[in-house]
């Protein structure tokens, strides 16, 4: 097989194919898709079928998978897998399942001191319809800020708890994940040396200097203008495709729109993160 990597849109995203990740790949082979997922920072291998074992050896091609807080869905014999099953989804008071995946635009883990490098997906079972999760350019955000909001943004530093994820985690794993940390709201990329607006809304306590809902209403209003469809890639997923993207310079945000008892099933892996600056 010959490995091809093709873009998915002018934004961000692209396809590997010709690969099979539960074989030993090239140096070479490891070094294009290394070099495919710092340009176009959403990298999906199609057709792959993984055990639980060989998707944490490939995600380790990539970086080393470090332990995630959401401690009920820890995988017991692959303890750095958490699985995403939404047939599991607790139901809120109005009926509607609790589903795993905010529904807002936003990078993982911010609640760390450091946040994974890139987050890992890999798709088990899907719905018949639905369940798309959509990719920001954060980079072509932060650039489309004028010359004077770049400057205030660039100044700026949000205070991040766990916030309402405290119930799916393990009184341990609270007492180690739910200290604050703050972190710069434009990040820069430690191999690019480009800006990207950097925020997990969830997550955020407050910016500094701000009240949390006057945070809460800026970070709001910022994301609605600067996240436009010409930064979105739209993910349809397939079974079999292993999805990574780059967590310093990537906002996602899950789309709620399927029958979750049909079963939307996803192996996820985070790859160890450096401090953001």
């Amino acid at each position: 097989m010959v490995m091809k990597v093709t873009p998915l849109s002018d934004a961000l995203g692209a396809e590997v194919t010709g690969i099979d990740l539960r074989e030993p790949v090239s140096d070479a082979d490891r070094k294009a898709m290394e070099d495919a997922f710092i340009e176009h920072l959403v990298l999906v291998v199609r057709d792959q079928e993984l055990n639980p074992a060989q998707f944490v050896t490939a995600t380790r091609l990539f970086g080393k998978p470090v332990h995630q807080y959401f401690s009920d869905m820890i995988l017991e014999e692959q303890p750095e897998i958490i699985v995403i099953d939404s047939r599991d989804a607790p139901l809120l008071p109005n009926g509607e399942p609790r589903l795993v995946g905010s529904g807002a635009w936003h990078s993982d883990h911010t609640n760390t001191p450091c946040p994974p490098h890139a987050t890992v997906l890999y798709a088990v079972e899907l719905p018949s319809k639905g369940g798309d999760t959509g990719f920001a350019n954060m980079h072509m955000a932060y650039d489309s800020l004028a010359d004077d909001e770049k400057t205030k943004v660039d100044g700026m530093k949000t205070v991040n708890t766990l916030g309402e994820s405290i119930n799916q985690v393990s009184a341990e794993d609270l007492e180690e994940f739910n200290k604050p940390c703050v972190h710069p709201l434009a990040r820069t990329h430690p191999v690019t040396g480009k800006k990207a607006i950097y925020v997990g809304p969830v997550k955020v306590e407050c910016i500094e200097g701000m009240e949390h809902t006057e945070s809460r209403r800026y970070i709001d209003e910022l994301q609605e203008r600067v996240i436009q469809p010409d930064i979105i890639y739209r993910h349809h997923w397939k079974p079999g495709d292993l999805l990574m993207w780059d967590n310093r310079s990537v906002a996602h945000k899950a789309f709620r729109d399927y029958d979750h008892m049909e079963g939307r099933i996803m192996h996820r892996v985070i790859l160890e993160g450096d401090v953001p600056f």
